[in-house]
């Protein structure tokens, strides 16, 4: 049953891709200015392999997930940033290589990252950070990449699929859309 809500997510958010990038050829290039700042709002669900629902069922487990973060561009290439990320669900994991259970309630990450743009659209990243929640909290090491989409006045509709090992802890796997602003 999640994983029919999950696949009619996915195809919407990439309905909507399509229909912005090609809204977004039809308007005319706009001059390239230095744009050093970027906000982002990261709409995501994270799937736990570990983990389990608070009520002990388990099944394939997958988390609503907001992420919201800040990058300082110091060329077309290289970034540095400060990603954020809520997971919106309570839920028990099994802690790796033990048989211990934790429960998390609404964890919170934060990371600081590294940004790597080889190509106009792809970008590469990675970074360490902690994250935070009233029964432990676990530091955790993140790679990630995105595919961007042009939009008009600054804006960027990206792609995003992030991989995150909480050291002695579990692992996530989180496939989000995000809406950037440069400026």
């Amino acid at each position: 049953m999640i994983c029919r809500k999950v696949m009619k997510y996915v195809f919407l958010f990439f309905f909507l891709g399509v229909a912005l990038v090609t809204l977004g050829q039809e308007v005319e290039k706009r001059e390239e200015r230095e744009r050093h700042h970027r906000i982002t709002i990261m709409m995501a669900n994270s799937h736990i392999p570990s983990a389990t629902e608070v009520d002990g069922d388990k099944a394939m487990l997958v988390i609503p997930t907001w992420g919201l973060s800040y990058d300082y561009w110091f060329s077309e290439k290289w970034a540095v940033g400060l990603h954020n990320e809520l997971f919106l669900e309570q839920f028990k994991i099994k802690k790796s290589g033990t048989e211990q259970t934790v429960e998390r309630s609404y964890p919170v990450g934060v990371s600081l990252m590294g940004l790597f743009k080889p190509a106009k659209r792809w970008a590469f990243l990675a970074g360490m950070g902690r994250e935070f929640e009233k029964h432990e909290n676990f530091s955790f090491i993140s790679l990630q990449t995105e595919y961007g989409f042009e939009l008009p006045d600054n804006w960027e509709l990206n792609l995003n699929l992030i991989y995150e090992s909480k050291i002695d802890a579990y692992d996530t796997w989180t496939f989000g859309v995000g809406f950037s602003k440069f400026f």
